[in-house]
């Protein structure tokens, strides 16, 4: 080639601009894929590409994921309390709605049941103890009584401290997806790379899951003792990432699992990754840079999220205290008590008019023995019965991640955030008449 540029010099000069060229266009190409490299946040040789992007191009909901074939461990099976006919409500088809009501407790009975036991033995005790007859019924009647009304007041104001702090709860939990969506919605207007984008949509979305899971296994586990909280902890670590591979796969990387898993609130941890990913966007000049308002903004979406995270976490810990739960308690099942002792009082004094055995009511007409016994069934039963009802509402409200019958319905919030993620992504990436922005100019 040097015989060749000597012996031609005019063909020397045009060989010489055609190498030049063609240095510049590969050093051009170089160039862009670095930039594209350092977007991706990884560095890998040339020709090869980041293994989080790669992780980052996968859609939020794999095919096999879609709401027409969703499958069941991803809704986790749970009673949805908050999903009824509210028109039902106003007529008497309400008797008829069984499932997920007061009525249907174990527990409830179980009580109904014993007051129903101690009334007959008080009965039985009454007919075979001599002069019993003596007795005034209309005495006894008033015995079981005096409670009713405090006991109804105190019901009253916990039942309404627990219908607030049910509300709450959810409140805090809706603003943590609505943080998610706002994130997503503040890099589609920058015009944020996809990879970065479904970065940040991962994080929210992880961090909403991780939240729901470990709130319904601490529900489930109780509070651990000081002796063995070191190996409850790593034993609900495991359990918790379990979880989630079974309800939600797919969601996070294996280094990223590595790290969280040292952590025991890490669904509050993701989003110290989701600030330092939106410094490091503005330091790269993906977004506005940090002295301006629209970082101070995304910023605040951050800091929202947080602050819904822990307002869940002290609604959960935080309970009312215990000297003013068990006091109620014991108030209720206390009048409860009396009403079924009053009831039976009352029962064994009409056995003993109809046995003939005294003389207890001034008329032995039928009609008056069974009037007296039907109001007292339903002063003394009846009523200790519906505040027996209210305790348990208040006491399942009171606790929305602990009890199935006020469970938050989180499975069904989780599922629409993912949908509207993967549709204001679809909507984002293909606008109708102009082209997508772009913040970062290239």
């Amino acid at each position: 080639s040097k015989e060749g540029a000597i012996s031609h010099p005019t063909e020397s000069t045009s060989v010489i601009p055609q190498r030049s060229v063609a240095v510049q266009r590969r050093n051009t190409s170089e160039l862009l894929q670095r930039s594209i490299a350092v977007t991706a946040m990884a560095t890998p040789p040339a020709g090869a590409a980041s293994p989080v992007a790669l992780g980052e191009r996968q859609p939020l909901l794999s095919p096999d994921q879609k709401l027409g074939a969703t499958p069941t461990s991803l809704l986790d099976d749970e009673w949805d309390s908050t999903h009824y006919d509210i028109t039902k409500m106003t007529s008497w088809a309400v008797f008829g709605m069984v499932t997920g009501c007061a009525w249907d407790n174990y527990s409830l009975w179980r009580c109904t049941g014993c007051a129903i036991l101690l009334s007959c033995t008080v009965a039985v005790i009454i007919v075979f103890i001599p002069h019993s007859s003596l007795v005034a019924p209309e005495k006894v009647e008033k015995m079981g009584t005096f409670l009713n009304v405090f006991v109804g007041l105190l019901l009253g104001f916990f039942l309404s401290s627990s219908m607030n702090r049910w509300y709450r709860c959810v409140s805090a939990f809706l603003e943590l997806l609505d943080a998610v969506r706002s994130m997503q919605m503040q890099m589609i207007a920058l015009g944020v790379t996809q990879e970065r984008a479904n970065m940040l949509s991962r994080y929210g979305l992880l961090s909403a899951w991780l939240l729901h899971i470990s709130l319904h296994m601490d529900a489930n586990d109780g509070i651990p003792d000081e002796t063995a909280e070191a190996h409850h902890s790593s034993a609900n670590a495991k359990r918790l990432w379990q979880s989630l591979e079974r309800k939600r796969p797919g969601l996070v990387l294996p280094s990223e699992k590595e790290l969280l898993m040292k952590h025991d609130e890490s669904y509050a941890l993701l989003w110290t990754w989701v600030a330092s990913l939106i410094g490091r966007m503005a330091q790269n000049g993906e977004i506005p840079p940090m002295p301006s308002p629209t970082y101070g903004r995304i910023v605040n979406i951050v800091q929202e999220a947080f602050g819904s995270i822990r307002d869940v976490r002290a609604l959960r810990l935080i309970k009312a205290p215990f000297i003013y739960a068990h006091t109620l308690a014991v108030l209720v099942h206390v009048n409860n008590i009396l009403n079924a002792i009053g009831f039976g009082l009352v029962l064994g004094l009409a056995l003993l008019q109809v046995l003939g055995n005294g003389k207890v009511y001034n008329s032995t007409s039928w009609a008056n023995i069974c009037c007296s016994l039907f109001m007292q069934f339903c002063f003394s039963m009846v009523g200790p019965l519906l505040y027996l009802a209210l305790l348990e509402v208040s006491v399942c409200v009171a606790q929305p991640f602990t009890y199935q019958d006020a469970k938050i319905p989180a499975c069904k919030f989780l599922k629409g955030l993912e949908e509207d993620l993967k549709n204001a992504a679809a909507m984002g990436d293909d606008p109708p008449h102009w082209e997508k922005p772009c913040f970062k100019t290239k």
